[in-house]
């Protein structure tokens, strides 16, 4: 009997050995063909990429804007190697955009030349139309960075494996001018959305609509817009009880400002509005402008530094009695505001001081900051920093009475503040390859399903 119990168990301990034998031995065998099977490329292959690799243009590609799929970019320029800080680049690339007015975008590419190719810089621009799908606008962008990196391309090695080629046009197409655009520059968009969302004992639902008519020249700009939005929570406190929240805003706009110059524009704004949340049933505001850039209109996309001044009239009509027993009021107000934007290859800034007075009443005004810089410290390290606060004293607005703890809870008022206040900061290093060539999308090109990121 204790050798039929024994024999099986050798049995089997040996089947059990024998296997995982067999599967180390094939996974040793499998690591060893993969050099075997690399070096079975065609000959040159691998040692042609690697020495194109080291004399292909070092990019920095800094990208601004909102189209700035850098997988794309890298797929469709292979040609250089793009690094992950300026300070490893040859050619530092900042790409900026603007949207124009018929709601598509103007790029403009700088190059900015380092190492050897100091004080040899460029700039490209081209613009897209409002329907272009999101491919044909990378596409165009793609084209201009090509175009732009052939001059430093021409001073590599890597020329020699460079080839132009040109496309025969089928028709020229020139500036756009009134009579040839059937629109007369005329933009039309109509925007609609809403959600809803619920819960055992809540639910939540937002719907908003807008209309907007705009016509951009290089001359005269008219931007006029109307906008509808409409908020309601309902809350179930108990099974007999339920607490319903609802605001709602309207708004029409009509905003006109013509060219003076490359530093001046002067124009005005016209609007109607409507605001639950506010204790506003009506506000009538019309206000005439005038605005001066430092710098030129041509370099906005660069830097603007502009000084804006307005004064305008306001006719209001209250929902309810305000806090200073008024149910309607005509109020003159004036206003200033310096605003800075700059975005240059250390990154960039951007600020805004603006100060608001009633004329009638100097005592109720509003003093507003905000800004915000993305600036590279030094090689792979970069600072993010957000701000915003206020001096209120102009709430002439507020509705007379002591809010209740369900106005207060659900934000169906608005609240009597000194103040108000924001700040975020952040920062991120990098370090590591300074090369970032490799574009692999596999499962959808990220790791939060698996990796958790900071």
């Amino acid at each position: 009997m204790s050798r039929l119990s024994v024999a099986p168990r050798c049995k089997t301990n040996y089947r059990v050995i024998r296997s995982a034998a067999a599967t180390v031995l094939l996974f040793v065998l499998g690591q060893a063909l993969v050099p075997v099977v690399g070096a079975q490329e065609p000959a040159g292959g691998d040692a042609a990429g690697e020495e194109a690799g080291g004399q292909a243009l070092r990019v920095f590609l800094d990208c601004q804007s909102r189209f700035c799929n850098f997988d794309f970019y890298r797929r469709e320029i292979p040609f250089v190697n793009y690094t992950r800080d300026r300070e490893d680049a040859q050619v530092h690339l900042l790409i900026t955009s603007q949207q124009t007015g018929a709601g598509g975008f103007l790029f403009t590419l700088d190059f900015i030349g380092r190492e050897e190719f100091e004080g040899i810089e460029d700039r490209l621009e081209t613009s897209t139309r409002a329907n272009l799908a999101e491919e044909q606008v990378l596409s165009l962008v793609a084209r201009q960075i090509k175009l732009g990196l052939m001059r430093y391309v021409a001073r590599t090695p890597l020329a020699d494996q460079i080839r132009v080629e040109y496309e025969q046009a089928l028709g020229e197409q020139g500036v756009a001018t009134p009579e040839s655009d059937p629109w007369n520059f005329w933009v039309f968009r109509v925007r609609g959305n809403g959600s809803y969302f619920a819960r055992e004992l809540t639910d939540f639902l937002f719907v908003s609509g807008a209309l907007s008519a705009n016509r951009v020249t290089e001359d005269f700009k008219l931007l006029s817009s109307v906008s509808a939005s409409y908020t309601e929570n309902n809350f179930e406190t108990s099974d007999t009880t339920t607490v319903t929240s609802t605001t709602e805003s309207y708004d029409a706009a009509v905003f006109a400002s013509w060219s003076v110059g490359e530093h001046w524009g002067i124009g005005g704004q016209g609007s109607v509005s409507r605001s639950s949340f506010s204790n506003e049933d009506l506000v009538v505001r019309l206000a005439p402008a005038i605005e001066y850039n430092l710098f030129p209109y041509s370099e906005s996309t660069r830097r603007q530094l502009r000084f804006v001044y307005s004064v305008g009239l306001n006719v209001i009509d209250y929902i309810e009695e305000t806090v200073f027993l008024k149910t309607e009021e005509t109020l003159p107000d004036h206003r200033f505001q310096v605003a800075l934007e700059v975005r240059q290859p250390w990154g960039s800034s951007r600020a805004a001081v603006e100060a608001v007075q009633l004329l009638n009443d100097p005592g109720k005004n509003r003093l507003v900051a905000e800004g915000g810089v993305d600036f590279r410290l030094f090689k792979g390290l970069a600072l993010d920093v957000d701000f915003g606060i206020a001096r209120i004293r102009d709430q002439i607005n507020l509705e007379a009475g002591d809010a209740t703890e369900e106005e207060i809870l659900t934000r169906q008022r608005e609240l009597q503040s000194d103040f108000e206040y924001n700040f975020r900061v952040g920062f991120s290093y990098t370090f590591g390859s300074i090369f970032s060539n490799v574009v692999n999308p596999r499962f959808g090109g990220s790791t939060r399903f698996f990796i958790r990121e900071f």
